[in-house]
């Protein structure tokens, strides 16, 4: 077993079937007070683990006999506390996700690299290896304390007061690095949405009204917040299981695939469920996407379940999906608007759908809730945004793929990201930025 110890350099290791790479790498980490390993298999990388503690970790996707992301799975039993960091320079998007959930990265960076971006990763790599491993010793050291406190019985009073302050510096550390692990889990989100909104049979827009109005049926149905969340989590990846089907299958209209192709079509939610099925926390969300082709009379799939049988949120998912693939066309190829779309799902409610989710949609009709579409863009250009600024919403490209996140502080680099965006791709970004952090940044 590696056991934590004060060496004085960190190691890193680099895995790359090609030399030419490891070649480059070295010479990137010459003059970065590391220690390399180079090695251009799994299998050696994994052995050289076993007896020698690494820091971070940095391999390829693509390698003969073992992939980066089996390496990366195998790698983070042995030291789970190491840096993963991922580099391929092919769009495979099922390897990409398995490489996720199966080998657990924390960062993901694309062949070619940019010598800047790969250090700043090395950086953030090592700084949070030596957080995992500082609060290691940390708790191991308050052990040892609490021990001896039990065992004196004088300066009682001075003891007590240090023991609550090193408990207190322990709890801050302890929350700090499960902030990092909250704010890796919600950036594994946002590259499955952006996973969707890339693969051209799928449509990041649809998914965002799905989600939304799966959201908004749920208020109306006073769930509560827990479920509220899970249920729209569930509308905005309810269609990546496609990702599994061929593209003619994936981006045909149902209406007119034919029955050995609908057979194929009427697997994608299973194909989700594999997908999702290493990312444990998103269990909730994958068995409603699992089960949003049941129907409610029992003559869905997989299983043929009746009524309340099936989940709650894919009764939900069932009724707002297909109100927006009936309106934008995609189960018979023609285009329709809301309210005739919701006539057709009325015309199916005991049938297809629950009738109180059915008439829960009604509500948010007769509200005028349900129009998503977009309104006119507003919000300042790129070049009047200033650090410190906080994000009012999140800022997707023309392609609905998500450039920053809610509540997003900019910073210079962001900025500079933003800039350097706008020039590559000729896109004008307007965004929304919160007026009271507005206001804050002003008056500084």
């Amino acid at each position: 077993m590696i056991t934590l110890s004060d060496d004085k350099r960190p190691v890193v290791l680099c895995v790359d079937d090609e030399q030419s790479i490891l070649k480059s790498l070295q010479r990137l980490f010459i003059n970065s007070e590391v220690d390399l390993l180079l090695t251009d298999n799994g299998f050696k990388a994994l052995e050289l683990m076993r007896t020698q503690r690494v820091n971070v970790i940095i391999t390829d996707m693509r390698m003969p006999n073992m992939t980066g992301a089996e390496f990366l799975a195998q790698a983070a039993k042995i030291q789970p506390d190491a840096y993963r960091i991922l580099m391929t320079g092919h769009a495979d998007l099922a390897s990409t996700i398995s490489a996720i959930n199966l080998g657990k990265i924390h960062r993901y960076i694309q062949k070619p690299w940019e010598n800047k971006e790969l250090l700043a990763a090395l950086d953030e790599g090592l700084a949070l290896y030596r957080l995992v491993r500082q609060n290691k010793l940390l708790t191991a050291k308050v052990a040892a304390q609490n021990k001896q406190l039990k065992e004196m019985n004088h300066s009682l009073e001075e003891m007590v007061h240090q023991r609550t302050a090193q408990l207190k510096n322990t709890l801050a550390k302890y929350q700090a690095l499960a902030a990092q692990r909250e704010k890796e889990e919600a950036a594994t989100l946002e590259v499955l949405y952006n996973i969707i909104s890339s693969y051209p049979p799928l449509s990041g827009e649809l998914a965002r009204k799905i989600s939304s109005t799966c959201e908004n049926i749920a208020k109306v149905m006073q769930l509560p917040k827990e479920q509220l969340v899970t249920v729209r989590k569930a509308g905005l990846f309810c269609e990546i299981g496609k990702i599994a089907l061929p593209p003619n299958i994936a981006s045909s209209v149902y209406a007119k695939l034919d029955g050995t192709d609908r057979r194929h079509f009427c697997e994608h939610p299973q194909h989700a469920e594999e997908i999702l099925l290493p990312a444990t926390h998103l269990a909730d969300v994958s068995l409603i996407i699992a089960n949003q082709l049941e129907r409610f009379n029992g003559a869905g799939e997989p299983a043929q379940k009746v009524g309340t049988d099936i989940p709650l949120g894919a009764r939900i998912l069932a009724v707002a999906r297909d109100l927006w693939l009936i309106t934008d066309g995609f189960q018979d190829g023609k285009k329709v608007g809301l309210r005739q779309a919701f006539e057709s799902i009325k015309l199916h409610q005991g049938s297809n759908y629950d009738p109180d989710v059915v008439m829960a949609l009604s509500v948010l009709l007769q509200k005028n809730e349900l129009d998503t579409t977009e309104k006119i863009r507003s919000g300042l250009e790129v070049t009047q945004l200033r650090a410190g600024m906080k994000l009012k919403n999140n800022l997707y490209n023309k392609k609905h793929i998500l450039l920053l996140p809610k509540d997003h502080i900019i910073t210079q680099s962001s900025l500079d990201k933003l800039l350097t965006y706008q020039m590559k791709h000729k896109e004008i970004l307007l965004v929304a930025v919160d007026i009271i952090s507005l206001a804050d940044s002003e008056e500084e």
